[in-house]
């Protein structure tokens, strides 16, 4: 049996930051209202966790998912290309 208020802590939280890319950037957030050992421990294994939020706080799941335009957004930012602005050829 997983711990509902905890579970329940991390549905809330999600849906305010959005999911993270894997458990590893969950791990290294600094801002969780859970330790990630706690959630490991409590809960279950990471997928379980996952699974266990998108059956029992399906309407916080939806919010955690990125929307298309946050994709986008996302996919048409090329990092280096402010570097490639600043350099001139000699």
């Amino acid at each position: 049996m997983h711990n509902t208020k905890m579970l329940h802590k991390l549905a809330l939280y999600f849906a305010e930051h959005g999911l993270p890319a894997s458990y590893f950037h969950f791990k290294r957030d600094g801002r969780k209202p859970v330790s990630d050992r706690d959630t490991i421990t409590c809960i279950g294994p990471w997928p379980y966790v996952l699974r266990m939020l998108k059956e029992h706080h399906r309407d916080y799941w939806d919010l955690a998912q990125p929307t298309q335009e946050f994709k986008e957004e996302h996919n048409k930012k090329d990092p280096l290309e402010a570097l490639r602005a600043g350099t001139t050829e000699k």
